[in-house]
């Protein structure tokens, strides 16, 4: 799924669509920092419009339920507000400045990483190693929902 972010952003891009690991991020878990992203890219795609919570819900593929309990979780942290559109009777998101601010540390750091792994293992590896990690991470999903655990 290439689109306008990985154009834009190709370095998060990487890090949250290629590896199912918490360990890249240092103060927030992925799963987190992936709602932010995708609430500043509609931000940035959209900057004259509201980030509505079942838009949100749509272009990331969750239910709005699932995603209504983790913005409420990142409103309580510190990290977005949850307001109302009175006049459109939805609900809508906004990065806090703590968000904004994490987002630009943690967006460095992959940066520099991104940079290293291709400098140290080139293009063509670095697609290799992803794809391989890519079927690791599929197997053992698959042997977690076949077995049952």
């Amino acid at each position: 799924m290439m689109s306008v972010e990985l154009k834009h952003h190709p370095e998060e891009w990487f890090f949250l669509h290629n590896f199912d690991i918490d360990k890249v991020f240092s103060t927030i878990q992925r799963a987190d920092y992936l709602i932010l992203y995708y609430i500043k890219m509609q931000a940035e795609q959209h900057p004259d419009r509201k980030v509505y919570l079942a838009d949100l819900a749509a272009v990331m593929g969750l239910k709005v339920t699932e995603l209504s309990k983790a913005v409420e979780k990142l409103q309580d942290k510190g990290f977005v507000a949850w307001k109302t559109d009175r006049e459109a009777g939805r609900t809508y998101v906004e990065l806090s400045s703590k968000a904004v601010e994490l987002m630009v540390e943690e967006r460095a750091f992959m940066q520099r990483c991104y940079a290293r792994l291709r400098a140290e293992l080139g293009d063509e590896e670095l697609h290799r190693a992803v794809s391989t990690m890519q079927s690791v991470t599929a197997i053992l999903k698959d042997e977690r929902e076949h077995s049952g655990v």
